[in-house]
C-alpha cells in the first residue's frame, strides 16, 4: 500500500505554512500599534565631583504609539539608546516632575507619539563630593583579646592622619578625629597589619590612605597572690585596739615575664583606725602602694575586724 501524496509532499507543505507566517508576522509589524513600555533613561552629570547617594531611576513608564517593527525593538531592548538627562546642577534638585520629564522624552523619541506618562517623578539624590582631613585613632577599649592576654606597648598608627572624601552629607558628620576598630578578635600576640578603616561601602566614600598601620606588642599576664600582713594607720597608742586577723593576701595581675620579680615588701596595705565602721566594727584594707608594673591590685579580704579591749 504506497504512502499518502499529502505525507509524501510534507516538505512543501511545512515550507509554505512557514512562507505564510513570516509573511503574516511582516504584514503585522508593518501597522501602527500602542504599547506601554518601559523604556530605560540615563542621568548625565559630573561624576568627578558629585556622587549619587540613593540608585537613580532607570526606566521610564509610558504609553506610545509607532510602528510595530520599532515598537518589536523597544519591548525586546533591541539597541534602545536611553533616553537622557542632562543635570546641570543636580546637587540643588531632589525630583524631576512629569512636565519636565515628558519634554525631554517626547524630544528624543521623535519617533513615536506619547500618548501618556504613567511615572510622576523621578526622584534624585545626588550630592556634592568634598574631603576632610581628620586624625585617626583606634577604638582600643574594644580591642578584643585572647584570656590572659593584654596590649604592653603603646599603640602606633601610620600614618596617624587620613583625607576622607565622600558626599557632603556625610562629611558634615564627622569631626576633627576619625575613630575605628580592629575587626579581629581574641589577639593573643604582637599585632602589626594594615587596617582599613571601616568606612561606608557606598557613595563613593573613600580615604586617602585606604588602609593605616597598626602595631602594638602583646604578652600575656598571671594574675598573682602574695600573702603579707597590714600596717595600722591612726589607731589608739595605748593598744585598746586592734586587727583581729593583720594577716591579708594581696592579688594582682602581671606581665608574664616579670611574674618572679615581685614579693611581699613590694605591696603596701593599711587599715586606717578612722575608716571604721561603726556598725559591724570593720574597716577597708586599702592598698597604698605597689609597683607601678602590676595591674588589677586588690587586698582579700577587703575589710578586717577590729577588736577593741576595755
Amino acid at each position: 500500500m504506497g504512502v499518502p501524496k499529502i505525507f509524501g509532499n510534507w516538505k512543501v507543505v511545512l515550507l509554505s505554512f512557514l512562507g505564510a507566517t513570516i509573511f503574516w508576522f511582516f504584514s503585522a509589524l508593518g501597522k501602527d500599534y500602542n504599547s506601554r513600555i518601559n523604556y530605560p533613561i540615563e542621568f548625565v552629570y559630573n561624576k568627578d565631583s558629585l556622587v549619587a547617594i540613593t540608585p537613580l531611576p532607570e526606566y521610564v513608564d509610558i504609553d506610545v504609539s509607532g510602528g510595530g517593527w520599532d515598537l518589536f525593538r523597544e519591548s525586546f531592548w533591541f539597541g534602545s539608546d536611553p533616553i537622557v538627562f542632562e543635570l546641570d546642577n543636580p546637587a540643588a534638585i531632589r525630583y524631576l516632575t512629569r512636565p519636565t520629564i515628558l519634554p525631554i522624552i517626547s524630544d528624543q523619541l521623535d519617533e513615536y507619539r506619547i500618548n501618556f506618562l504613567f511615572t510622576d517623578t523621578l526622584f534624585i539624590d545626588i550630592d556634592r563630593k568634598v574631603s576632610k582631613k581628620v586624625t585617626l585613632k583606634i577604638d582600643s577599649v574594644n580591642i578584643s583579646m585572647d584570656d590572659d592576654y593584654r596590649i604592653i606597648s603603646p599603640i602606633r598608627l601610620i600614618p596617624d592622619t587620613a583625607v576622607i572624601q565622600g558626599p557632603t552629607s556625610f562629611i558634615d558628620t564627622l569631626e576633627s578625629s576619625y575613630t575605628f576598630k580592629l575587626e579581629e578578635e581574641s589577639l593573643d600576640k604582637t599585632y602589626d597589619r594594615f587596617v582599613k578603616l571601616g568606612l561606608p561601602e557606598s557613595y563613593g566614600i573613600h580615604s586617602d590612605p585606604p588602609t593605616v598601620h597598626v602595631q602594638f606588642e602583646v604578652d600575656r599576664f598571671d594574675r598573682l597572690e602574695l600573702n603579707t600582713t597590714v600596717e595600722l594607720q591612726n589607731f589608739p597608742s595605748d593598744s585598746s585596739a586592734f586587727v583581729t586577723d593583720p594577716n591579708i593576701v594581696v592579688q594582682f595581675v602581671v606581665q608574664q615575664e616579670l611574674r618572679e620579680d615581685y614579693f611581699a615588701d613590694d605591696f603596701k596595705v593599711v587599715v586606717d583606725y578612722n575608716l571604721i565602721n561603726p556598725t559591724d566594727s570593720t574597716a577597708p584594707a586599702i592598698v597604698v602602694f605597689h609597683p607601678e608594673n602590676v595591674i588589677e591590685v586588690e587586698a582579700i579580704p577587703d575589710s578586717l575586724a577590729i577588736t577593741y579591749v576595755k
